[in-house]
């Protein structure tokens, strides 16, 4: 339970200190423009529903909670937006990955990337490859890049369970 606990409280530091909260929230506003409204929270994922997922996809979540951006516009949610973690070789990704209301994904963006080697997963022309993936979309089929395979496979799978995560998120949210 410490663990837990420490590893929550970290990661609140992480995103205040270094500047992520408002660096995700630059990257909505040039994705929605900057009249759209931004609601900012911390999802907290039932262990059962948490379980599954990582079932499925293969990867632990990197906290018992993730966070999540509601942006609306006209007071009409338009997409929501769910900020994760993964392993790279030693170092977390801190990745943000945009849904429209159907369900598929808007965008995806590297928020933060840690490690030496691999941060061409950070190239916005490469994330593209994720838009339009849905629950029935195959991550795998996300082209690999020579030099930083642990981080694509991580992205790839950390995307998978946001897909994943997302229905519940969104049910809740409305």
């Amino acid at each position: 339970m410490k663990k837990i606990i420490l590893i929550i409280l970290l990661l609140s530091v992480l995103i205040s200190a270094n500047g992520i909260q408002e660096k995700t929230e630059s990257i909505i506003k040039n994705e929605f423009g900057e009249n759209v409204e931004i609601a900012f929270s911390k999802y907290h994922i039932p262990a059962k529903l948490k379980n599954e997922i990582e079932v499925a996809s293969k990867q632990r979540f990197f906290a018992e909670s993730l966070f999540v951006w509601l942006v609306t516009d006209k007071d009409s949610i338009i997409a929501i937006g769910l900020m994760d973690n993964v392993y790279g070789k030693a170092q977390p990704i801190t990745f943000l990955t945009i849904f429209s209301l159907d369900g598929s994904i808007y965008s995806n963006h590297v928020v933060k990337y840690r490690e030496e080697r691999g941060g061409q997963i950070a190239n916005k022309k490469w994330n593209k490859q994720f838009v339009g993936m849905d629950t029935k979309s195959d991550v795998n089929k996300v082209d690999a890049i020579s030099g930083a395979t642990i981080s694509v496979n991580s992205i790839k799978k950390g995307v998978r369970k946001l897909i994943l995560l997302y229905e519940t998120i969104e049910n809740e949210v409305k």
